[in-house]
């Protein structure tokens, strides 16, 4: 008869994506539960987070703080290298939420009326 020891069993569980970052969580799984962990994005009762299969127990609160603290850290970091530095050098206060421009697309027909030459479509595409 055999028996598998419960140490060895995996288990698979949601843990709320808020305040942890995909980046710290994918690279600090098998810190916190061994070689074997994995983790995945994950939908549970329409809220997002992830899907933690790992052997042995389950991330602890603390584990959990720690995720969301070094998630803090790592968003505030990246979106300090995003900030442009202004003359003196020195880079604005960063905000993690701060809408970043990343393309500026113009808008062909908009209202003027005047066809001015251009052979793009109403959504801008060349005929």
């Amino acid at each position: 008869m055999s028996s598998v020891s419960s140490s060895s069993e995996y288990s698979r569980y949601f843990v709320p994506g808020y305040g942890i970052s995909r980046h710290i969580i994918f690279s600090h799984i098998r810190f916190y539960l061994g070689p074997y962990a994995s983790v995945r994005p994950y939908s549970y009762l329409g809220r997002e987070g992830y899907l933690v299969t790992a052997p042995g127990r389950p991330l602890t609160k603390s584990q959990i703080e720690d995720l969301q603290n070094l998630s803090k850290q790592y968003e505030l970091q990246a979106a300090e290298r995003m900030v442009p530095s202004n003359d003196g050098g020195e880079a604005e206060d960063a905000y993690i939420n701060r809408p970043i421009q990343v393309q500026q697309r113009r808008r062909y027909g908009s209202g003027s009326g005047s066809g001015s030459g251009s052979n793009a479509d109403s959504h801008g595409r060349n005929r």
